[in-house]
């Protein structure tokens, strides 16, 4: 990263990003999901989709595992909806959220009487799969 910008891109599709920002320098990146990078620093994270100039989303969350977020940009096939972006996280352990990162709302908050170790979003989006551990 530059001073004022943080550059990234995934090299099997050739797609680049360079959005500003102005980090504390302990801010930790993830890879694991081929459409986006995650960056979280002191609470809150940060998605960029792959190809795009801009910070696509931020939510505040102290659950950082590739086992505890899914995001979905666009693997729909139904060509009607042009913009299906969205994430589950986890507030707390025993509840998610999830957030549609095209307009900015909350879509659902789900309240779970025990702890939540795994979350998956359909390729839709439109069904959350979780996991949970009796206490």
């Amino acid at each position: 990263h530059t001073p004022e910008t943080l550059l990234m891109g995934d090299l099997e599709s050739c797609k680049l990003s360079e959005v500003p920002w102005n980090g504390s320098g302990n801010e930790r990146f993830f890879f694991d999901n081929p459409q986006v990078c995650m960056i979280y620093n002191a609470g809150e994270m940060s998605m960029v989709e792959y190809g795009r100039n801009e910070i696509l989303g931020t939510c505040r969350t102290e659950y950082m595992s590739p086992f505890l977020i899914s995001v979905r940009l666009n693997e729909s096939r139904n060509e009607a909806v042009e913009d299906n972006k969205k994430i589950a996280y986890l507030i707390d352990v025993q509840t998610v959220r999830i957030l549609d990162l095209v307009t900015g709302i909350t879509i659902a908050t789900i309240n779970h009487e025990a702890r939540i170790d795994w979350l998956e979003l359909n390729t839709r989006a439109s069904h959350l799969l979780f996991r949970d551990k009796k206490r």
